[in-house]
């Protein structure tokens, strides 16, 4: 009679913990929910004013000339191993180009800022001699 109830105390014990278990899984799931909360009205502009996963900027360094030639910004960065060329397309992408004053970016540099949607933001400091509106109209279609 002894073993009886031991053994039937114990199975018990063994179905309380596993439905402890499964109740707790529920519990979790359900909680997270309001975290993943859907856009509504009252916090979409948290949510446009967030920075989008693939956005990145990027900064050359030590700039040497600038150029612009058929829908193409040339430009020469010096490094330890010498000086180094990079030519970026600019025809047929959402690029912006921006010349202004280098205030918050070293005056020999240049700063590529992609939105992560498509579109680039090209920042030139007015140190550099180029003029993109006459260079963008000098292209040849």
């Amino acid at each position: 009679m002894k073993d009886l109830l031991t053994t039937t105390s114990s199975i018990i014990v063994i179905l309380f913990c596993c439905c402890v278990l499964f109740l707790g899984d529920d519990a979790d799931q359900h909680l997270s929910e309001p975290d993943s909360e859907m856009i509504t009205a009252r916090n979409h502009k948290k949510f446009l004013k967030a920075r989008h996963p693939l956005a990145k900027t990027t900064l050359f360094r030590r700039v040497q000339s600038v150029r612009l030639k058929d829908g193409v910004l040339m430009f020469v960065t010096a490094d330890q191993n010498g000086l180094k060329e990079h030519f970026f397309i600019i025809r047929d992408k959402n690029v912006i180009l921006v010349k202004k004053d280098a205030g918050d970016m070293p005056p020999d540099s240049i700063k590529f800022d992609a939105d992560g949607h498509g579109g680039i933001q090209v920042t030139i400091p007015n140190t550099f001699e180029l003029d993109p509106l006459q260079d963008l109209l000098s292209c040849r279609n």
